[in-house]
């Protein structure tokens, strides 16, 4: 089979995948971010595997490129980036808990947490989100096939309508790119951090 074949098989699957994606939540998911860049709260953004690079890449881009000079910064970091922390406490505590243990130490009230997942059924994932539901944080979820445990638990579910781990990762990266932009050219036309 040609390589042609393969890329235009998987191209056609993305594009479709992408065309159903659900604005509404992204709408609503990006209200979410604003209410909390505007109070000055913190969010937390994790994911394993594929997910884990892209919650780094989105917490990259939620922090640095949403903003000119004279801005405040979205207060923003990946439970994803700690290699040490993440190691000790899979060793000591088991990969479950890698990390609900960390929010244990970090999340506050009316925080966000958003968590990327294909499948939204990774126990350290749905640990995560009841340990930050329990301290009354917000909770997205990315998530993909049927959104799994946790699309019952978020208070907020970006499904993306697709069973190919591929396909979802690549949506949940054209969902933060997409979040990035809007920040970018929202924050600089409504200074919200003067107000």
């Amino acid at each position: 089979m040609a390589i042609q074949t393969d890329v235009r098989n998987y191209l056609d699957r993305l594009i479709a995948t992408l065309e159903r994606l659900p604005t509404d939540a992204i709408e609503h998911l990006s209200q979410m971010l604003y209410r909390a860049y505007c109070d000055g709260k913190q969010v937390f953004i994790l994911g394993n595997g594929g997910s884990a690079s892209t919650a780094s890449h989105m917490a990259c881009d939620l922090g640095r490129n949403t903003i000119a000079p004279n801005m405040r910064r979205f207060r923003v970091m990946s439970l994803n980036d700690n290699i040490p922390l993440l190691t000790a406490l899979s060793n000591d505590l088991g990969y479950e808990n890698v990390f609900a243990e960390q929010l244990q130490n970090l999340i506050r009230p009316g925080d966000v947490l958003i968590v990327l997942s294909g499948s939204g059924d990774s126990t350290n994932v749905v640990k995560a989100m009841e340990y930050a539901r329990s301290q009354s944080a917000e909770v997205a979820a990315l998530l993909g096939f049927g959104g799994g445990r946790a699309a019952a638990i978020a208070d907020l579910t970006v499904l993306v309508d697709s069973e190919d781990y591929g396909v979802i990762e690549d949506a949940h990266l054209v969902i933060n790119h997409v979040l990035v932009e809007h920040f970018r050219e929202r924050l600089a036309a409504e200074h919200p951090w003067s107000v």
